[in-house]
C-alpha cells in the first residue's frame, strides 16, 4: 500500500460525504412538498410534479450533469461552476425519487387513521402532521434506506465534471501510479462499508419507531 496516496483518498471521501450530505437533506426536505402536490386533486399543482419527478427519474444523471452544466447556460446566461452543478444536480435527481417513495408511503397509510384523525377534531395540517407523515415516515424508511444507498453510489458519476470526490480522486492516483486494481478496491471497500452503515443506520431507526411503539 503506498500510504502517501491516503490523504488524497480521504479528502476525495470527504467531498463524496459532502455531496451525500448535500442530497441526502436537500431530498428529504423538498420531496415531501412535491409528494403532496403529486396527490394534489388539482391538475396545475399534481401535473407539474408528476412531469418533474417522471423527467428526473427516467433520464440519466449523467444527461442531466452535462445539460445543466453546458446546454442551461446556453439558454439562460446563468453559469454555475462545475461544483454547484453537482450540488444542484445530486438535489434535483434525489428530491424526484424520494419524492416517489414518500408518495408511496403516504398512500400505505389506511384511510381509517384519516378518518380517525377527522374524528378527534384535529385540524388538516394536525392531521398530517401528527398522524398521516409520521406512519408514512414508517412505511417508506426501508425505501429510504435503498434511496440513500443509490444516492451514496450516484456521487461517483460527479467525476465526469471533474468534480474531485472519491472516485475522480481514485482515477487520478491510479493513472499515476499505474495500480488501478489496488486503488479500485480500496475505493470500493470504502462504499461497500459505507452502505452496510447506512443500512444498518436504517435498520437501528425501524427497531427505535416499533420499541417507541409508532403505529
Amino acid at each position: 500500500m503506498q500510504w502517501q496516496f491516503v490523504p488524497a483518498l480521504l479528502n476525495g471521501l470527504s467531498v463524496t460525504l459532502f455531496y451525500f450530505a448535500l442530497g441526502t437533506i436537500g431530498s428529504m426536505v423538498l420531496a415531501l412538498p412535491v409528494s403532496l402536490a403529486m396527490a394534489h386533486k388539482h391538475r396545475l399543482i399534481r401535473l407539474p410534479a408528476i412531469a418533474y419527478v417522471e423527467f428526473f427519474r427516467n433520464t440519466p444523471l449523467l444527461v442531466q450533469l452535462f445539460w445543466l452544466h453546458f446546454a442551461l447556460p446556453m439558454l439562460t446566461g446563468f453559469n454555475t461552476s462545475v461544483q454547484q452543478t453537482a450540488g444542484i444536480a445530486i438535489v434535483l435527481v434525489m428530491t424526484a425519487y424520494m419524492a416517489e417513495v414518500y408518495r408511496s408511503g403516504l398512500g400505505g397509510v389506511a384511510k381509517g387513521q384519516h378518518e380517525a384523525a377527522f374524528a378527534l377534531g384535529l385540524t388538516s395540517a394536525q392531521r398530517w402532521w401528527l398522524v398521516v407523515i409520521p406512519q408514512a415516515f414508517r412505511i417508506a424508511l426501508p425505501a429510504i434506506g435503498n434511496t440513500l444507498v443509490s444516492l451514496l453510489k450516484a456521487t461517483a458519476i460527479l467525476s465526469i465534471l471533474s468534480v474531485p470526490e472519491l472516485m475522480r480522486t481514485t482515477s487520478r492516483i491510479s493513472d499515476y501510479t499505474a495500480d488501478p486494481i489496488l486503488f479500485y478496491s480500496i475505493s470500493a471497500l470504502i462504499y461497500i462499508a459505507l452502505g452496510l452503515l447506512l443500512a444498518q443506520v436504517t435498520r437501528r431507526i425501524e427497531l427505535r419507531l416499533a420499541r417507541w411503539g409508532a403505529p
